[in-house]
């Protein structure tokens, strides 16, 4: 009897010992915040964020951590904090931020930390695995300090361009070019009528037509829908006014990203201070049509200051955070599959890709990187096709070794000559499948 006693004992003592051994862990993600920065990563097919802040909290916080999350290989809450190498930037929100492929990182001019403005120049290297921070400092006079800046890469002039932001009391018009290959600034010289001064305007490069499109913003404390479009031809740079059908209205701190392949562009949330948005927009560029989308799923809480990006790998426009003023900021996550917009809807979910997939960087100048996962080891073949469906170049033709791998075209043909823009295709071919991604080549 004594010997039981001493073993009910010994369990009721295991049973305690474990159950104060109990511990709740949350999944790692990004703080709530507004105003991040957010890229996707061709190279290696994640999303970076980076900054943003929750001034308006009590003991409020300008983030500088940077997060990752992978875009085809993602099971449940994907979110990872990086910890790259060297001296970060001190934190800071609303920056111009693009990536730079030729050179596999992320530039990042200007914001805001506190009450400070700013106009310094970071670049996040994203070597993967080896990840680094470094300053940068350009030649030429640069941009007075600002935040709320609108920016492009413009991938065959190499450069990360900017237009306008807001000032110590004021907005700007101006615009500047940092070419990301010689690291030097200079003023661009521009003819005629020029927008407004703005901040927190939005928009996109137009590589059909070689033009930087801007729309909203605010002036002077005026919200605006205006569509503008700079001509960035060398030497004949200039503003054009766009006329636009449908309806938009006038607001700034939204979301936006551009899908390339069909030309659209896409705004998300904003506000106009009497009014938070969670609609979406849709301006078919080839018509200057303006839409509402009227999407189904979980739909997003009404916000301002969130940030979106376009994800051309798996064809979704993904958007993190926001506020809604001075007591509440979001740290979600959500994405909508634009693949086909009669059932768009939202997610609230992780993006999952499934096999076989094939990835490709939308718009190239130099050159093109391909990715293909596939189920199971077999033969395949790669073939570029322009246009017209012609063979431009064989790939690769063979057994593969392992189940995803990279492959790089060059942009030269069957003869070994450079190929010219325009729209060309990916084509994996299986014994069981057939994939082809679309791409711009832009020269």
């Amino acid at each position: 009897m004594k010997n039981n006693n001493k073993i009910i004992l010994l369990i009721l003592l295991l049973i305690v010992t474990n159950a104060f051994g109990l511990e709740w862990k949350g999944l790692d993600h990004p703080a709530a915040r507004r105003n991040a920065m957010i890229i996707v990563d061709s190279l290696n097919q994640r999303i970076i964020l980076f900054g943003g802040t929750s001034d308006r909290l009590q003991n409020g916080i300008w983030f500088n951590d940077v997060w990752e999350m992978p875009l085809d290989t993602i099971i449940g809450n994907s979110w990872r904090r990086l910890s790259p190498s060297g001296n970060p930037p001190e934190g800071r929100c609303w920056s111009a931020t693009v990536y730079d492929p030729e050179y596999q990182r992320m530039i990042i001019f200007g914001g805001q930390h506190s009450s400070t403005l700013l106009n310094d120049v970071w670049a996040l290297n994203l070597t993967l695995g080896n990840e680094s921070w470094e300053r940068l400092y350009p030649s030429g006079a640069a941009p007075n300090t600002r935040y709320a800046i609108f920016y492009i890469y413009h991938p065959t002039r190499k450069s990360m361009i900017i237009f306008g932001g807001t000032g110590y009391n004021n907005d700007f018009d101006d615009a500047w070019e940092l070419k990301l290959d010689s690291m030097s600034w200079q003023a661009i010289p521009i003819t005629g009528t020029r927008p407004t001064t703005r901040g927190g305007a939005g928009g996109f490069f137009d590589w059909v037509n070689n033009r930087m499109i801007v729309f909203g913003g605010t002036h002077e404390g005026t919200f605006l829908n205006e569509l503008w479009a700079l001509d960035l031809t060398p030497g004949n740079e200039h503003w054009t006014q766009l006329s636009y059908s449908g309806y938009v209205p006038e607001l700034t701190s939204y979301s936006f990203g551009h899908d390339p392949m069909r030309n659209k562009f896409y705004i998300f949330s904003g506000w106009n201070t009497s009014q938070y948005y969670n609609n979406l927009y849709a301006l078919d560029v080839s018509n200057l049509t303006w839409s509402v989308l009227y999407p189904s799923g979980d739909l997003p809480i009404e916000r301002r200051n969130s940030t979106g990006v376009y994800d051309f790998f798996n064809d979704n426009f993904i958007v993190f955070g926001g506020d809604q003023y001075y007591n509440c900021y979001f740290s979600d996550l959500f994405y909508i599959y634009l693949g086909s917009v009669d059932i768009a809807e939202w997610q609230s979910q992780p993006i999952l890709s499934s096999y076989p997939a094939l990835f490709v960087n939308t718009i190239a100048s130099g050159s093109v990187r391909i990715r293909y996962m596939l189920p199971k080891l077999c033969n395949i073949s790669v073939k570029i096709l322009d246009s017209n469906g012609r063979v431009v170049r064989n790939l690769f033709s063979g057994r593969i070794n392992s189940q995803t791998d990279w492959l790089n075209w060059n942009l030269k043909d069957v003869n070994n000559q450079k190929v010219s823009s325009g729209i060309y295709y990916c084509l994996l071919e299986t014994e069981d499948t057939n994939i082809s991604k679309k791409f711009i080549v832009a020269k």
